[in-house]
């Protein structure tokens, strides 16, 4: 099976021409790493204008293509979107999405009560808003602090010159904020002034969250303060969250969250994922595996009834087969009895092996079988591989031992196996068992298969589409 068309833009390297910009190598790598090609542009020329000559590099027909690079004004990506649609190319982040995710009026309202009130008013680079105009926009704030920025980006390194204001009715110190604000950004000022309501979130530092379809697929330290990392609470915090981006209609984005000193966490800041920072150090190939996946047009969960099914991809996959599953990271499985079975390590290992044999082929790999309503997993379950010439594949599934007996293989296997029916290249989904395993064929009856005769000594079932 051929892998899906797909490409990752990244800017080139100035000095080397054709190579990737080194703040870039990791997420280059990671690409590679996993067989998906990769293609710079021009930023320079970007910038400068001339998106043409900005994306000469990218091969013609390069399908679908997710773009990792330097931080773009919302015109510049839609001339790259444009650029880049001439040659075949399309951006899975839509100018429209780039610009609802990357600046504050684009998310605000989604996010409202997630994140602190703001109040904004546009201006040009260069010409902040008059004393008057100023003090009808902090009316609404009570007086309180607030905290000063554009659409995109605040000065808190200069905090006290450009970016706090104690008190929002002393009009005479929030202009000489806003303005001193206005003067450091120079051309770079984005849509206008924004003025946020101050919440106190002590010294913990904020972590970043980075989503895709609306899965939170990593997390770490905002790399700013990498030192830095408190550790949230994703059980809590994903599902609000993950309904706001539903919302939103983002692809892939980022959360930077801060818990408030009343403990509750609270949405700093949305971005769009293609220009958010990654710290040092960070997961860089679950995210690229992650959007891969995505891209590739395949769902980073399953969901039915009690079940949700998430894949495991190689990454994740090389950890579960090392570790045993035991993954403190945030957002990694916790397993049912505290360990996953045996056989669900073997084939994370087989996962974990298949990408350096090739490339990456997402979709057709390992699940985790995970409880809808606390995220326990419960087993896992897999596809023995993509889809054969004749469009067959092959499932198969394991659960941890204090797991069993309770439907869960059952709702699993019939998930998996209805979507793998409706995708186009599939038209057999089949499973084998022992001709003396009856649970498993109990299983695969209540699932919606039939029996299919013998097959080297083994029992065969398909599925029986409804």
């Amino acid at each position: 099976m051929r892998p899906v068309d797909r490409v990752f833009l990244f800017p080139g390297d100035p000095l080397r021409p054709g190579r990737t910009d080194p703040e870039f190598a990791r997420d280059a790598a990671a690409v590679r790493a996993i067989g998906v090609r990769g293609a710079v542009i021009d930023h320079e020329a970007l910038v400068a204008g001339d998106a043409v000559r900005a994306v000469a590099r990218v091969p013609s027909g390069a399908g679908a293509a997710w773009y990792r690079g330097w931080m773009l004004p919302s015109e510049r990506y839609a001339a790259l979107a444009a650029a880049l649609g001439e040659r075949g190319c399309l951006l899975l982040t839509t100018p429209g999405s780039y610009r609802t995710a990357h600046e504050l009026p684009g998310w605000y309202e989604t996010f409202a009560d997630l994140t602190p009130y703001s109040r904004w008013l546009p201006c040009a680079p260069g010409q902040p808003p008059g004393e008057a105009e100023l003090a009808r926009l902090a009316a609404p704030l009570g007086g309180g602090p607030a905290v000063v920025k554009d659409w995109v980006k605040s000065r808190k390194h200069e905090w006290d010159e450009a970016a706090y204001v104690p008190d929002t009715s002393d009009t005479a110190r929030l202009a000489a904020v806003v303005n001193r604000f206005v003067d450091l950004q120079e051309e770079f000022l984005t849509g206008g002034v924004v003025l946020r309501a101050f919440e106190p979130y002590g010294t913990a530092g904020e972590a970043r969250v980075w989503w895709v379809d609306g899965e939170p697929v990593l997390v770490g330290a905002h790399p700013d303060t990498p030192g830095q990392y408190p550790v949230p609470d994703l059980s809590a915090v994903a599902p609000v969250v993950r309904a706001a981006l539903r919302k939103l209609g983002c692809r892939f984005v980022t959360t930077d969250l801060a818990r408030r000193t009343d403990g509750v966490w609270r949405v700093i800041e949305v971005g769009d994922g293609q220009v958010s920072g990654l710290p040092e150090g960070a997961d860089t190939g679950t995210l690229v595996e992650a959007l891969a996946t995505a891209g590739a047009g395949f769902p980073l969960t399953l969901a039915a009834g009690r079940v949700v099914l998430r894949p495991v991809l190689p990454t994740a996959a090389a950890r579960l087969a090392d570790g045993g599953g035991l993954d403190d990271r945030p957002g990694g499985p916790v397993w049912v009895g505290g360990r996953p079975p045996e056989a669900t390590a073997s084939t994370a290992a087989a996962v974990a092996q298949s990408v350096t044999l090739g490339p990456y082929c997402p979709g057709w790999g390992l699940f985790t079988i995970t409880r809808a309503d606390d995220g326990t997993a419960v087993g896992s379950i897999c596809f023995h591989g993509p889809p054969d010439d004749e469009g067959e594949v092959e499932i198969g599934y394991t659960l941890c031992p204090a797991a069993r007996g309770e439907g869960w293989a059952t709702e699993a296997t019939r998930l998996l196996a209805d979507w793998a029916s409706g995708r186009p290249e599939v038209r057999t989904v089949r499973a084998v068992t022992e001709p003396a395993n009856i649970p498993s064929q109990r299983v695969l009856e209540r699932a919606g298969f039939v029996p299919s005769g013998d097959r080297g000594g083994l029992r065969t079932y398909v599925f029986a589409e409804a």
